[in-house]
């Protein structure tokens, strides 16, 4: 859902490549009926002819996996929607990676308003987090930064070589 955009896009390609994902369907409503590979030509080898859709819940409902590509607060709010309905859902957006709901304005810009569902989901980092994923119903993808600032120090913390608080990670992207 919302694979139209960069990180949809990303994820498309990384799942032809994987042996054991099939792409059941792409939505795509700002690009419904266009197909993938005339917006990314990139995808033309894995996907020739595939049509990104517009979201319909119903066309969802019975999947194995449904990943979303979605601002924050759309992934948010339909997530809701999916759980139960769905096998798992991936987000890969920010709507569910911190459990504390007062953090979110802080840090995404956004009130959290799903605050039974984010207490189940699960933190996708399996270094940390491994026994929890399997079965989870929905798991929030952590961003690049933090993985990679989490990967470095967890074995500086698992030492005790460095405190748990007052750590701050200046990381750039270019």
């Amino acid at each position: 859902i919302g694979a139209s955009g960069y990180t949809g896009a990303e994820l498309l390609r990384l799942a032809a490549q994987h042996p054991n994902f099939v792409i059941r369907l792409a939505t795509g409503d700002s690009m419904a009926g266009r197909r993938a590979s005339d917006l990314y030509p990139s995808l033309v080898g894995a996907y020739p002819n595939l049509v990104f859709e517009s979201f319909d819940p119903e066309v969802v409902e019975g999947l194995d996996l449904v990943f979303l590509g979605l601002p924050h607060n759309a992934s948010m709010d339909l997530a809701p929607q999916l759980v139960g309905k769905v096998g798992c859902i991936v987000d890969l957006s920010a709507a569910y990676r911190l459990r504390d709901v007062a953090q979110y304005p802080e840090f995404y810009d956004f009130e959290h308003t799903q605050t039974e569902l984010l207490a189940n989901a699960v933190y996708g980092l399996p270094e940390f987090h491994r026994q929890r994923l399997k079965g989870a119903q929905l798991i929030a993808t952590p961003g690049c930064h933090v993985t990679a600032a989490a990967l470095a120090l967890k074995p500086l913390v698992d030492a005790r070589l460095v405190a748990t608080r007052g750590i701050t990670v200046n990381s750039l992207t270019g």
